[in-house]
């Protein structure tokens, strides 16, 4: 009993150094494969209507996975919202690994302007496709037009930084 205790204690601490982590977390090493896992889904928005990723193939994106019940998650949406209001060229898509429901509640309380899709559990499968092997939310991609991803982000964003990542995204 005291073993698994013991590795509960240290699953979670390795999840809240994941989440609640510093630009240390930041990583600029470009990925060459292309974002084939992003653009094949098919994801529910808010309304249920399904929506292709791939419509936006093409266009620079940033993918930020996020959950209502993640603190650092809920305080970087304001910071989000304001930069794709700053880089209207570059298409955000909230994933929210969170229920149809608590989705809907928290875009009634705190709205954004970019749209948010329905990831459900199977986001965390998603996430580590993408270079987040432990899954910590939230979790921050960019991709450019060339389907290559350049920038990931493992933690809350520092708005500075991805400024200048958003700017060099082509």
């Amino acid at each position: 009993m005291k073993q698994h205790l013991r590795f509960l204690l240290l699953a979670a601490m390795a999840w809240l150094l994941v989440a609640c982590g510093d630009d240390s977390n930041e990583a600029t090493a470009v990925v060459e494969h292309p974002a084939q896992a992003i653009f094949s889904l098919t994801l529910p928005d808010l309304q249920e209507a399904p929506q292709e990723l791939a419509q936006w193939r093409g266009q620079p994106m940033l993918v930020n996975f996020w959950a209502t019940w993640c603190a650092p998650c809920v305080e970087e949406m304001p910071d989000l919202n304001a930069l794709q209001a700053e880089f209207p060229n570059v298409r955000f898509v909230g994933l929210g690994v969170d229920s149809l429901e608590s989705l809907r509640e928290f875009s009634e309380r705190i709205p954004v302007d970019y749209p948010l899709l329905v990831a459900r559990s199977e986001g965390f499968d998603l996430m580590r496709e993408l270079g987040n092997e432990a899954g910590g939310l939230p979790f921050t991609v960019l991709i450019d037009s060339t389907e290559r991803i350049p920038h990931r982000v493992a933690g809350q964003i520092d708005p500075e930084a991805l400024r200048a990542q958003l700017r060099s995204l082509r």
